[in-house]
């Protein structure tokens, strides 16, 4: 197979009677959508005396996701831009731990994993979580991705547009690039209780409070929907560099600023709505949409990569184009005035995303992925030379 990592085969260092270790390295501990899947992922597809799936953190932060092993430098809070020290620490790790396949969680730990990886023959699997969010008349930046994800052996695309930009903008061989989808446990996140009809339903705006994500916008719609005489509850979940920004505004229209909140699954059970109103760049499958779903909760999302695989438009919720401040409006004020529409889609969108999106049906879809990377005594099978 086709990697960067050159040295010895990976047969010669595995131990037939050690269970394959599977490495999954996340930027932080933040409970990011990216770092709770990564998370339960492993978990899922952890099998004792099979296969170990761990998890990896680059940098130490508060511990809202649990990894098993951290080389964070002290104090580090983040994974942007490109910190040097960090290298040789992941190396020693990955010296210490000798996994028999490392998987990237999105862009952020690619650049720190390529560059510790020189000279260690292991597969390296990177998770395309999203679409390109740089600017594409830079060359420079275009051509450095290229290469990062070019290092790959195999890259698992979130999505179909993901799975089409790694193709397209990216370079990498189609015979590299493997379909798959976020997941989440159903367990987990699942419907509450049949009660009263609220007075006041309640919308929520679930994400990092970034530019890409416009939680900003989500301020607006709630403006604009007690401009119109609608009562609503809104509370925007969340924490980013627009945080303190947001407090002015959202305190002006009445909108509940609850930070980083690791209880997700239980606010999403006392919501009534989800609005998701994102630009295009940066995403690919919103793991947001789908834990809402679960929860049986409509939404209201613009149109952006992985909207229309999640959402079913005018069954599950309502999309809008992402320019279209109007259009959010009256998706919300329609979903927020009809009790019985939010029901029915709310059920119809728990249906979907369970036979869709459960943790059981991705981790099926992963193992079919990283199988033929290492071996499995059970199964018989061989990695791949």
């Amino acid at each position: 197979m086709a990697g960067a990592h050159e040295g010895p085969s990976m047969t010669e260092h595995w131990n037939p009677t050690t269970p394959p270790l599977i490495l999954h390295v996340i930027p932080t501990p933040a409970a990011r959508g990216a770092q709770r899947e990564a998370r339960a992922l492993a978990d899922q597809l952890d099998s004792p005396g099979v296969r170990r799936h761990k998890v990896l953190s680059l940098f130490d932060g508060s511990p809202e996701v649990t990894p098993d092993f951290s080389v964070g430098l002290p104090g580090a809070t983040n994974a942007a831009g490109f910190d040097p020290r960090l290298v040789p620490r992941l190396r020693a790790a990955l010296t210490h731990h000798d996994p028999t396949v490392v998987i990237s969680h999105g862009s952020d730990p690619m650049k720190y994993l390529v560059a510790a990886m020189i000279g260690r023959r292991r597969p390296l699997v990177y998770y395309a979580i999203g679409t390109y969010a740089g600017p594409r008349d830079r060359r420079l930046q275009v051509c450095l991705w290229r290469f990062l994800t070019g290092r790959a052996d195999r890259v698992a695309a979130c999505g179909e547009e993901v799975r089409s930009e790694c193709t397209s903008l990216l370079g990498v061989p189609p015979a590299r690039v493997f379909l798959t989808a976020n997941g989440r446990d159903p367990a987990v996140f699942f419907p509450r209780e049949p009660g009263a009809v609220p007075t006041q339903p309640t919308v929520v705006f679930v994400g990092a409070l970034t530019a890409g994500k416009r939680p900003d916008r989500f301020i607006d719609v709630v403006a604009a929907l007690r401009a119109r005489g609608i009562q609503l509850r809104a509370k925007v979940i969340g924490d980013g560099p627009l945080y303190e920004e947001l407090i002015g505004p959202a305190k002006a229209v009445g909108v509940e600023m609850l930070g980083a909140r690791s209880d997700v699954a239980a606010l999403l059970r006392q919501a009534d709505l989800l609005m998701f109103p994102s630009l295009p760049a940066g995403e690919g499958m919103p793991g947001v949409l789908i834990e809402a779903g679960l929860c049986g909760l409509p939404v209201v999302a613009t149109a952006v990569p992985g909207v229309s695989t999640i959402v079913a438009d005018g069954e599950t919720g309502l999309v809008a184009a992402t320019d279209d401040l109007g259009g959010l409006v009256d998706a919300m004020a329609r979903l927020l005035e009809d009790h019985g529409a939010r029901a029915t889609m709310g059920q119809a969108a728990r249906a979907r995303c369970v036979e869709r999106f459960s943790l059981s049906v991705v981790a099926d879809r992963w193992l079919t992925i990283l199988r033929p990377l290492f071996p499995d005594p059970r199964a018989g099978l061989s990695p791949l030379p």
